[in-house]
């Protein structure tokens, strides 16, 4: 009998506070969009496939299915422009995740989520919790 076994991990907290830089620590990449703010405003479902062999790391995203990335670095700027497509130039948060797969030998099967951070947004006199940018 086969068994699988499927880890699933989310990273929910603060806006800018560091949980995109936990995501990249744990691929052992640098590829997710920097700044200040509420940077991360789409939900991003991360997949890790290990890989057998010298085979070369390749990331792949839900919406270009046959598109390889080899560059790391083109990682970043392709998740911004997903972003903008959604929400457009506002700032504002999207429920509608982006799927990004990485297959490398170097990673175990895992899943990432990286979600938006928290803000907080005075409503009258009360202070609600809002997976809304407050900016």
């Amino acid at each position: 009998m086969l068994k699988l076994i499927i880890f699933l991990y989310s990273v929910y907290f603060w806006k800018s506070s560091g949980k995109s830089s936990v995501l990249e620590s744990i691929v052992g990449r640098d590829f997710l969009p920097r700044g200040s703010g509420n940077v991360t405003r789409r939900p991003l479902v991360l997949q890790l496939h290990k890989t057998e062999g010298m085979q070369e790391e390749y990331a792949e995203f839900g919406h270009m299915p046959h598109r390889r990335f080899t560059d790391f670095s083109l990682l970043r700027k392709e998740i911004q422009d997903e972003t903008v497509r959604i929400t457009e130039t506002s700032k504002q948060i999207s429920p509608i995740p982006i799927h990004l797969s990485i297959y490398s030998p170097n990673v175990v099967n895992f899943t990432l989520i990286d979600l938006p951070g928290l803000t907080k947004v005075a409503v009258d006199t009360f202070l609600h919790l809002s997976p809304y940018n407050s900016d």
